[in-house]
Parts: C-alpha cells; structure tokens; sequence
C-alpha cells in the first residue's frame, strides 16, 4: 500500500496564496459597501496680525472649530478676541457677541480696527452701537447661551443668517448653569450642562460646517475663566485649569493659554509726563497649549498687548523697536491722554515671574 505523502511548504504556500485573493477581493467589496471619506474644507485660520503669528507660529483661532482662550485676567485674552472679530468682519463672517462677564467696551474695539458706530436707539432714545455684528448679553445661565448659539445655527440652515459666523463667548465660568443659578445645583452641574450641550451638541455643529458640502464655515471662541490646581506631591507644579469641568478643553481643536500657569506672569509699562501716569503696554506670554489640526505651535511666545492690539516683543532689541514704531504711528492718541506729541518717559514695574 502506498504511502500519499504531502510536500506541507508547497501546500501551505499555496492556500496561503489562495486565501488572501480571496480576502482582498471580499475586503476591497466590504470596503467599498462600508468606508465613507467626507471632504473637508481647507484649513484657514483668523489672521490676528505678525506679532501674534510670530509669537505663537499661528495666525490665530482656527475657523470652522471650537477655540479656547484661557488665561489670568489681563493677559491679552480680549485684545484676542477683538482681533479676531475684526478679522471676521474683512472676511465677511458674522461676528456674533456673547458677553456674559459684562467687561465688554465697544470703544476700545473700535480703536483696534472693528467697524462699529455709535447711533441712538429710535425707540428707546439710548446711545446704542451698530454695525456688522450680533451682540447679545442678555444671559442668566448657561442654558440660555447654547439655546442661543443653536437658534443661530438654526436660522443659519434656514437660510435666514445667510453668513458664516464666528462666534465669541466672554467667558465661560462667569455664569452657572440654571439648577445652579436657582439654587439647588453647584460646579459639578455646570460641568455636565456644559459637557452634554457643547460636547453632544453644539461642538457636532460646530466642526460639521467643515465639510466641504457646507455652504457656511462656522467658528465657536470661547474665552474661560481659570482656576490653578494644587500639584499633589511635593515636587509638582500648579497647573492652569479651566471652569466648568473639562468639557471645552476636550472639545476645542485649539487652546491658546495667556500669561502663566500660575499666575498672570505679565508686567506693565506706563507712560508718565510731568507726574501723569496711564498705562501704556503689557507685556505677556502666549502659547498653543492644545493644538489638535496640525500639532504646530509654540509654548515661549511673548508678546507686547496696547491699546491698539499686539507688538512684536519676543526679545529687548524687537520690544524696542516695536514701542518705538507704535509711539510715532500712534502719537495722536498719546497726545490725547497724557497730552504731550509722543514724547514721555516708560517706566514698568518690577518683574514677578509667575510660571
């Protein structure tokens, strides 16, 4: 009787060769039948000038995304914020206000460039401001101000908004959610209401606008208030954290953090004639401490924040330079203050470095 003896490499190599035809053809058909590839638009960002491209390698706040600026009081947050809306305004997007931490001067936009005037109310006979914007800052609790934001969105898909918008939010954790604002909630409730209307909702909406099929690119800028956590051994460091839970932090593809994590970190420089003294300049850190579209960005930027926006300041040479070149473009206002032609002594206070 004969013994069938099988050749096991050949065979092996063989059904080896056979089923993986076979495989790549099912897959490619499963492929086919199951994956979807939305097309997106092209990255573009708010342009908040050289100094602050310089400073952090950005332009500014990523459009068609959630942005976070987070940072200590006066650290540069607002100057952002403006800059960013004037921006919106040569790109003709709507510039869509909510001020809940009623801090808010349309004066000062103006003098950094946002196109607004002042005109009486017809009805009410008050000074009012008008222009190319949305201004709302009639807000109790949170629940209002996502209500609103997807009225926004709403009219937008019913052809009643026909702009893309970019809307600017100052600032979370100035306001609780509405159990909390009726007494009967606190933090770990405003971190829910937050984490369920923008993380399940209105972040959706938000970066939905992206795909290339959408006729509006819209953008939410949120500006959130800071709280430092206490490092938890001996050897740690405090770190920034923002109010209201995690919920914006997780949902902005961008995060840019002023000042430091300690503290503000900023040190002030005035201007002082014949014993007058006005604040003239800030200087302040910036950085990208979340960047979820490109990774880029840097974590040492400095930056000079005046009145009129952002000076270049990354060192003593450029600072120079730059306060030099802005008193001369910018001697009739100084005149104005402190009433000389651009000639006073700056004096600044000493330097507390916080990180």
């Amino acid at each position: 009787m004969g013994i069938l003896v099988y050749n096991v490499p050949t065979f092996s190599y063989l059904f080896k060769k056979e089923y993986m035809a076979i495989k790549k053809t099912d897959f490619s058909a499963l492929k086919k039948k199951f994956s979807s590839d939305a097309k997106y638009k092209p990255q573009r960002y708010f342009d908040l000038g050289p100094a602050f491209l310089d400073a952090v390698g950005l332009p500014g706040p990523a459009m068609g995304h959630i942005n976070m600026f987070l940072g200590h009081s006066d650290t540069g947050k607002t100057t952002a914020l403006v800059k960013t809306a004037v921006d919106a305004q040569k790109k003709e997007i709507l510039p869509v206000f909510i001020i809940t931490e009623q801090k808010w001067s349309f004066e000062h936009s103006k003098l950094m460039g946002f196109e607004c005037e002042e005109v009486v109310d017809e009805e009410t006979g008050e000074l009012t401001w008008d222009g190319f914007f949305l201004f709302n800052n009639n807000f109790s609790y949170i629940e209002q101000i996502t209500d609103y934001i997807n009225d926004l969105l709403d009219a937008q898909e019913k052809g009643e908004l026909d702009y893309s918008l970019c809307i600017m939010w100052d600032s979370v954790g100035s306001v609780p959610c509405k159990m909390t604002y009726e007494g009967k909630g606190g933090k770990q409730h405003n971190a829910s209401v937050l984490a369920d209307k923008i993380g399940m909702g209105i972040n959706q909406r938000i970066s939905g606008s992206r795909k290339a099929d959408s006729k509006y690119e819209n953008t939410l800028i949120i500006v959130n208030q800071p709280w430092v956590e206490l490092p938890d051994n001996p050897f740690g460091q405090p770190k920034i954290k923002a109010k209201g839970g995690e919920a914006i932090w997780l949902n902005s593809s961008l995060v840019f953090l002023y000042g430091n994590q300690k503290g503000a970190g900023t040190t002030k420089i005035t201007a002082t004639k014949d014993k007058r003294t006005v604040k003239f300049a800030s200087r302040t850190k910036v950085s990208v401490m979340k960047n979820h579209i490109n990774g880029l960005g840097f974590e040492d930027g400095k930056i000079i924040v005046t009145p009129h926006g952002f000076l270049p300041g990354k060192d003593a040479a450029e600072e120079k330079k730059s306060i030099e070149d802005y008193k001369k473009d910018y001697a009739e206002y100084w005149k104005n203050i402190i009433g000389v032609d651009g000639e006073f002594d700056l004096k600044e206070e000493k330097v507390y470095e916080q990180e």
